[in-house]
């Protein structure tokens, strides 16, 4: 269906309560980030995405809560990303994310999935069908 798509995912180690960077360079072959997700829903509803980055340039607002891109298994695939209304050029580009996490006592492993394409209208329209 998809032929210019890519979900990369990305993990880290969180410390409860402390800020943790997040930071890995996008797949260079693919040019565009078009959505974004916390894959499997383990961060409490009081994480926040402090700030979200790429070239410098913010593509969420500072203090974003995570429950908003949060999605489980339980969404149809295709509704599972939140789709940047504005698609972001990456082009092997870092992603740098700020992250705190203040209702957890324990460590987890955060995954975010972030949804590339060389071709973001394409995307959109599929994605918004």
């Amino acid at each position: 269906m998809y032929r210019d798509i890519k979900i990369q995912l990305v993990e880290k180690e969180i410390v409860s309560n402390q800020q943790q960077e997040i930071k890995e360079a996008l797949d260079k072959d693919y040019r565009y980030m078009v959505g974004i997700a916390i894959a499997d829903g383990t961060c409490s509803d009081r994480a926040v995405i402090e700030t979200a980055k790429v070239k410098g340039v913010e593509f969420l607002p500072e203090g974003f809560e995570a429950v908003n891109i949060t999605a489980s298994i339980a969404v149809q695939p295709n509704r599972r990303f939140f789709t940047l209304f504005n698609a972001v050029e990456v082009s092997g580009d870092d992603l740098v994310i700020l992250f705190r996490d203040l209702g957890f006592t324990n460590n987890y492993t955060l995954k975010i999935q972030v949804l590339l394409t060389n071709n973001p209208q394409e995307v959109k329209n599929g994605f918004n069908s």
